[in-house]
């Protein structure tokens, strides 16, 4: 079975610029715990190039969590803030930076965007204010 972290850290460094505000900055550390051995994902964040290293560096940000839940995150199967605020990790330093960087976390599977909805909701109807289309 392949590993939802590491492959999420693979898209971020390959899809940073297109999932991260293009004026983020900040380095970012993940300390990672499996049964008592911490495994450390470190990010770096400068103006849209994204860097990612498995080396315990300082960082502005350190998220601590276990691995299984770090895994559901991955994948969009939970959400940082709602873990966050049930303790489920923990944060020390620049929690704005954190805030900024759940942008690259995926939405929960089977999630649209509104937008989409509506549109095929809406399909084949005018909208009011709408001029009738004349071939």
């Amino acid at each position: 079975m392949a590993d939802p972290t590491a492959e999420f850290f693979s898209r971020i460094e390959e899809h940073g610029p297109d999932l991260l505000p293009a004026k983020a900055r900040g380095r970012l550390r993940f300390d990672l715990d499996r049964d008592g051995e911490v495994e450390h994902w470190f990010v770096a964040v400068n103006q849209g190039n994204v860097l990612v290293s498995r080396e315990k560096r300082e960082a502005d940000c350190v998220v601590a969590t276990e691995k299984e839940l770090f895994d559901k995150l991955a994948t969009g199967e939970a959400q940082v803030l709602a873990a966050y605020n049930r303790n489920d990790l923990t944060v020390r330093g620049n929690l704005p930076l954190l805030l900024v960087f759940r942008r690259a976390f995926p939405s929960p599977p089977g999630t649209r965007d509104p937008r989409e909805r509506i549109r095929e909701r809406f399909a084949g109807r005018r909208v009011a204010g709408e001029r009738e289309r004349r071939p």
